[in-house]
């Protein structure tokens, strides 16, 4: 046995990049292509982070961990094709707050629908004990390089 094949299988960065690659080939068919045309891979994490209360540009950008300028990029191309609309802070009108439409809201929910039964295909790969545990060991490499500047 090549110990070295062997030890390749279990890289860490491979093996995220391998899952999400087939994640993203999963959205493709079962919620861009099918979803909502003009819907892409790159929007699902800002649609997502929306959901059902809004969010302001600012908070979106924080909760992703990357800069206004690319979450406004997202938004417009959200808007465009009628998922998103964008309103004036009741608080302050400097801010522009993020909801979802009636179009978006019903696409946000199919999403969540179908990424639910996704994740069940998984708990039932795994185990529901094991998927959990992936998932709390998926949030700690994440505070990881969240605190230590790794990103």
């Amino acid at each position: 046995m090549n110990t070295q094949n062997e030890d390749s299988k279990r890289v860490a960065c491979k093996l995220v990049y391998l899952l999400k690659r087939f994640t993203d080939q999963w959205m493709d068919k079962r919620l861009c292509s099918v979803g909502h045309p003009g819907f892409n891979n790159s929007h699902l994490p800002l649609l997502m982070s929306i959901g059902t209360t809004g969010i302001s540009n600012s908070a979106l950008a924080g909760k992703l961990n990357v800069t206004k300028q690319a979450t406004s990029k997202v938004i417009k191309e959200l808007e465009n094709i009628h998922l998103v609309k964008s309103e004036k802070s009741a608080n302050d009108a400097r801010v522009a707050m993020l909801y979802l439409t009636n179009e978006g809201e019903s696409f946000y929910q199919n999403v969540k629908k179908q990424v639910f039964e996704l994740e069940d295909e998984y708990k039932k790969v795994v185990g529901v004990k094991n998927y959990e545990i992936a998932i709390d060991v998926m949030l700690k490499l994440i505070t990881f390089h969240e605190e230590n500047n790794c990103v």
